[in-house]
C-alpha cells in the first residue's frame, strides 16, 4: 500500500516530508500508526529488536503505507520510560527453587514491596519462563504503603536446564492511577528426575571468576532434600523497568517464534530446547524444506570463539568420508544476531542423551548394551585422536543415543582441543565431576583425559555413582575391571589409546555373551 496525502490524496514518495502536489506536510493515517504501534510495543517488549523483527516490521509499514520516519520517532516515544507513579521493588525467595525438577509442581515465591505513598488497590502478576506455558497471573489486594506481601506462582517445569523466569505487573494505586513494570533474568536451574550427580563447569580461559554448578539454582547451595517451606526466606531483589501505559503489554506465552537467516538459508524456530552456561538452543525447521533442525546461540558475545571453535571441530571431524560420521553432528548453517552473537544450526538428532535415558532407567543401562555404547563412543575418540583433536568436554549430556537402532552421537565440541602438543592449547573448561583431575591441575592435555571422562561418563550411564566411581555389584567383575582402569587418576597410568580399548571391549563381549546379536534397547 502507497502512502497517500491525507488533504488532496496524492500518491506521496517514500520517505517525502510534504506532498509534492500541495504542499501539506505528509502525516501517516492515525489508524495505521495505532497499529503499527501496537506490533512495534509488543516486539520491544522483549528487549532490543531482532533482525526478524526489523525486516517484519518493515514488512508491515509497507502494508500500512508508513514512512521510515514514523518508526523512529514511535521507537524513541517507546523506549523512554514514564516517571513510575506507583513505586515498587520485587524479589524473589531463593530457598523455594532449590529443588526444581522435570514434571514436578514447583513453587516460585516473590514479593512486592510498595515503597509509594499510596496503598495499592490491586497489583497483577503476569509470569512466564521461557519456552515454557503461560502461567496462572497471580494477584494482591490492598498492599499499603511500605508493607511486602508475597505472592505464589506455581510450574511444572517440561525441559531441563537453565530457565529464566521474567513477566509484568500491573498496578493500581488508591488515587486510580495505573503502572506497569518488566522484570527479567530470574536464572534458575531445572534438573531431570534423577538424583544422580550433577555436571559443574568452570571455564578457565574465557572468565576465570565465571563458575557454573549445575546441581544448583543460581542463588544458593543445594540443602537436604525435603522439608517444610518455611518463613526462612532468602529474599534476592529483581530489578524492575517501568513500561509504558495504557499499552503496557503482558508477556507473550508460549514457545518462542522467530527467523533466523543463516549463510546458507533461513530457519523458523518455533520452540526452547535447553539453556545452558554458554548458550541457548531452540528446536525448528528448515524453511525449504521442513527439515527439523537445532539452533544454538550464544548468550553472551564473549563465547563466540566456543562456538566457532565446535564449528571448527565437526569441520575438521567430518573433512573426509569415514564410518564415524554417523556419530557427529551435521552443521547446515551459521549466523550472527543482530548484538554481535554467533549462532549454528544443526541437523536435528532424533535420540535422547544419557541423563535421560538414566532418569528412565534408574538402575542404569544394561551391562549387554554397555558394549556396544561405548565402542562407538570410542570409535568416535579414536577418530578425533587421530587427527590431533580432543573432545575436551565429554559427559552424559553430550552423548546421544537412539535406541531402536543403536546409534550414538558425540554432541557439543565447543571445549574441543586440536594439537596441544603444537599449539600449546590448554583444557577450555573444567567438569568437576566427569573432567580428569589433570583438567584442575592445569597440565597438558592428552587422548587418556577423554578416556577418563568417557570412562566416568559410562560409570553414570550403567547405574554407578561417577562422584565415588563406584558400579553396581551385578555388573560382571571383568566390565568393572575394564571401566576402573579408564578411570584411573595418574594421567599416564589409565588407558591411553581409544582404538585398544575398542578392541578389548570386542573380545570382553565374547568372553562374557559369546557371539555377538542385536537385542532391542527399550527405554
Amino acid at each position: 500500500m502507497d502512502p497517500v496525502c491525507l488533504q488532496c490524496g496524492a500518491p506521496l514518495k517514500a520517505g517525502a516530508n510534504f506532498c509534492g502536489a500541495c504542499g501539506a506536510a505528509a502525516e501517516d493515517d492515525p489508524g495505521a500508526v495505532a497499529r503499527y504501534r501496537e506490533v512495534l510495543e509488543r516486539f520491544l517488549a522483549d528487549g532490543p529488536l531482532d533482525a526478524a523483527e526489523l525486516e517484519q516490521l518493515g514488512a508491515l509499514r509497507g502494508r500500512l503505507g508508513l514512512r521510515a520516519h514514523t518508526h523512529d520517532l514511535l521507537v524513541d516515544e517507546i523506549a523512554t520510560p514514564p516517571e513510575a507513579t506507583v513505586r515498587l521493588r520485587l524479589a524473589v525467595d531463593a530457598s523455594t527453587i532449590r529443588h526444581f525438577e522435570v514434571g514436578a509442581r514447583c513453587m516460585v515465591r516473590l514479593q512486592v514491596h510498595n515503597d509509594g505513598e499510596l496503598a495499592l488497590e490491586r497489583l497483577e502478576v503476569y509470569p512466564e519462563v521461557f519456552g515454557e506455558e503461560a502461567l496462572p497471573p497471580a494477584t494482591l489486594e490492598t498492599l499499603f504503603p511500605g508493607r511486602a506481601e508475597v505472592v505464589t506462582v506455581w510450574l511444572v517445569p517440561r525441559v531441563a536446564g537453565f530457565q529464566e523466569l521474567r513477566g509484568v505487573l500491573h498496578a493500581v494505586d488508591l488515587a486510580g492511577e495505573r503502572s506497569a513494570a518488566r522484570f527479567e533474568g530470574v536464572r534458575f536451574r531445572v534438573g531431570g528426575a534423577s538424583d544422580a550427580p550433577r555436571i559443574s563447569v568452570v571455564h578457565v580461559d574465557q572468565r576465570s571468576a565465571r563458575v557454573v554448578d549445575n546441581s544448583r539454582s543460581s542463588f544458593a547451595p543445594v540443602a537436604a532434600a525435603g522439608g517444610l517451606v518455611s518463613d526462612d526466606a532468602v529474599w534476592h531483589p529483581v530489578p524492575l523497568r517501568p513500561l509504558p501505559l495504557p499499552q503496557a503489554p503482558r508477556p507473550r506465552a508460549g514457545a518462542p517464534r522467530f527467523t533466523v537467516k543463516g549463510e546458507s538459508g533461513q530457519y523458523q524456530v518455533d520452540g526452547h530446547i535447553a539453556r545452558g552456561d554458554l548458550s541457548t538452543v531452540f528446536g525448528g525447521r528448515r524453511a525449504a524444506d521442513g527439515l527439523p533442525v537445532v539452533v544454538k546461540v550464544a548468550d553472551d558475545r564473549a563465547d563466540n570463539d566456543l562456538i566457532q571453535a565446535e564449528v571448527s571441530a565437526l569441520r575438521m571431524l567430518r573433512g573426509e568420508d569415514s564410518p564415524q560420521l554417523k556419530h557427529l553432528p551435521v552443521v547446515l548453517d551459521q549466523f550472527e544476531t543482530p548484538d554481535g552473537r554467533l549462532g549454528t544450526v544443526f541437523e536435528r538428532i532424533d535420540g535422547l542423551d544419557l541423563t535421560t535415558i538414566r532418569e528412565r532407567l534408574p538402575g542404569g543401562v544394561p551391562p549387554r548394551h554397555m558394549i556396544w555404547l561405548m565402542r562407538r563412543c570410542l570409535s568416535v575418540l579414536g577418530r578425533a585422536h587421530s587427527l590431533g583433536m580432543l573432545h575436551g568436554n565429554l559427559d552424559p549430556a553430550h552423548v546421544m543415543v537412539r535406541p531402536r537402532d543403536h546409534n550414538v552421537w558425540l554432541v557439543d565440541w565447543t571445549c574441543a582441543i586440536v594439537n596441544p602438543a603444537q599449539t600449546g592449547q590448554g583444557f577450555r573448561c573444567l567438569n568437576e565431576v566427569y573432567g580428569p583431575p589433570e583438567v584442575a591441575a592445569r597440565k597438558p592435555p592428552m587422548p587418556s583425559s577423554d578416556l577418563y571422562s568417557l570412562g566416568m561418563t559410562m560409570i553414570f550411564a550403567a547405574g554407578g555413582d561417577p562422584a565415588e566411581k563406584t558400579l553396581p555389584e551385578v555388573m560382571d567383575e571383568r566390565l568393572q575391571r575394564f571401566l576402573r582402569f579408564m578411570v584411573v587418576g595418574s594421567q599416564r597410568g589409565r588407558a591411553q589409546d581409544a582404538w585398544e580399548l575398542y578392541a578389548q571391549l570386542d573380545r570382553l563381549r565374547a568372553e562374557i555373551w559369546g557371539r555377538h546379536e542385536f537385542i532391542e534397547f527399550e527405554v
